[in-house]
């Protein structure tokens, strides 16, 4: 689909689909990193739009190059924004890309989430304000589903057992059957991707197999997972994962202290904790536990 947004003070954005390749450009000029560094990122999008304006005057920002004939003299399509639909096992697809920074970028970040929006259904956005403004994305209709959160603090010290019939084990000790269905607990909430086998092999992320645990229930199946590493003397952690079926139970907390137990048996002191989707339940036990939030960005989704 192509479409225009009239603008008073001269040439129209105008929005057009395009390919995965061309999306690789614009993500490693928004997210100012090397192509290769983002190119897994293009290819997991199904579709993919750019914004982009037609100036007469010659001018050294980016191209968009969606023309292979030489432009005529003295014009340029600029490139202003793009976006790539990467899906979501739940929540319709996670839109990633952004705008560049600009006069016009409120409403090229809602004219790509609109033209998103009306192939692909049901979409969402990490709406981080230098990429993604949450003011336009509201404006377009977008309302908040969520937030990515980032929790610091000293190690917490809560002792939790596990329920009955649920056993905490090392990451390193467990099948990676059993791991893998540990991190497919998380699937279901927004701000989340199916996880890839990949995902459940030692290392993977950064993660350390021996201070991460999951939680297997009485047939040994996954149904809880906490990962985490030692950067630079900080403990690392993702929010635990827990099966559906055992959110009513206390087998986060015991996650969460049998991790802390071990960063603390190696010296640490001070953790970090990231969440994308927690309840307000959880975390609202995370800030008793002592810890405070240092970061957070909406999630906005689409009606």
């Amino acid at each position: 689909m192509s479409g225009d947004v009239l603008d008073p003070s001269g040439s129209p954005v105008q929005v057009e689909p395009m390919a995965s390749e061309q999306l690789e450009l614009v993500l490693a000029a928004l997210y100012e990193a090397p192509r290769e560094a983002v190119a897994w990122m293009a290819q997991a999008c199904t579709h993919a739009w750019v914004a982009f304006e037609v100036q007469v005057a010659p001018d050294d920002t980016l191209t968009a190059g969606l023309d292979p004939e030489p432009a005529e003299a003295g014009v340029r399509e600029v490139v202003l924004g793009a976006v790539g639909t990467r899906p979501s096992p739940a929540h319709g697809s996670e839109l990633v890309g952004g705008v560049f920074a600009g006069p016009r970028r409120a409403e090229v970040a809602a004219a790509l989430a609109r033209a998103a929006w009306q192939e692909v259904g049901r979409v969402y956005a990490f709406a981080e304000g230098h990429l993604f403004p949450p003011e336009a994305l509201v404006q377009a209709g977008f309302r908040e589903v969520g937030a990515y959160r980032r929790l610091e603090g000293r190690v917490p010290y809560r002792h939790v057992d596990a329920p009955d019939g649920v056993t905490l084990r090392p990451l390193a000790e467990v099948s990676e059957a059993a791991r893998l269905e540990a991190l497919k607990t998380v699937e279901d909430r927004v701000g989340h991707h199916a996880a890839l086998p990949e995902a459940a092999q030692d290392g993977a992320g950064g993660f350390d197999s021996h201070l991460s645990h999951v939680a297997l229930d009485a047939q040994g199946r996954g149904i809880g997972i906490c990962r985490a590493a030692i950067e630079e003397g900080l403990g690392r952690l993702d929010s635990p994962g827990v099966a559906v079926a055992w959110r009513h139970t206390n087998v986060r907390a015991a996650l969460l202290n049998s991790v802390n137990a071990r960063l603390r048996a190696a010296g640490i002191t001070r953790v970090s904790v990231d969440s994308w989707g927690d309840t307000a339940g959880e975390l609202a036990h995370d800030l008793r536990l002592g810890l405070h939030v240092a970061d957070e960005t909406p999630i906005l989704a689409s009606p």
